[in-house]
């Protein structure tokens, strides 16, 4: 009877041991999944705001510093030195920040004949992406 109380204690531990082994693999997968996922979430957001902020820019840039005859916009906000668009969660153009989860911020500043853009994406006061876009005017 000794030796077989012995062989299942043995098998007993074993299999405890397989549990805990099996347990903190699992753990460490899980943790690379959702590390995974945060940083698809976070590629996906930032070249989403580079689309946005590179459309920005080739607007100022081939509507000779003039940004208001573009239909581009119509849904933007107009600020004290340049204009603001709202996106929802799916990139998709609002007409004010109520629901609003990206903002797009271009301001104008001119020197002589340049006209400097700057264009921010941001997501809840969190830069996302930053672009300057230059033009300088037709006499």
């Amino acid at each position: 009877m000794d030796i077989r109380t012995s062989k299942t204690k043995l098998f007993l531990m074993e299999l405890i041991i397989i549990i805990l082994f099996f347990s903190i693999a699992g753990a460490v997968c899980m943790n690379l999944f959702t590390q995974a996922k945060l940083m698809s979430v976070s590629s996906t957001e930032t070249t989403n705001a580079m689309l946005e902020a590179q459309a920005a820019a080739e607007v100022v840039r081939n509507t000779n510093g003039d940004v208001r005859t573009t239909e581009w916009l119509q849904g933007a906000v107009e600020e004290e030195n340049g204009y603001s668009v709202y996106y929802d969660e799916k990139w998709k153009a609002q007409q004010d920040s109520a629901g609003a989860v990206y903002r797009m911020q271009v301001v104008f500043s001119e020197e002589g004949s340049l006209v400097n853009a700057d264009i921010v994406v941001s997501k809840a006061e969190k830069e996302l992406f930053q672009l300057t876009a230059a033009r300088y005017l037709d006499n």
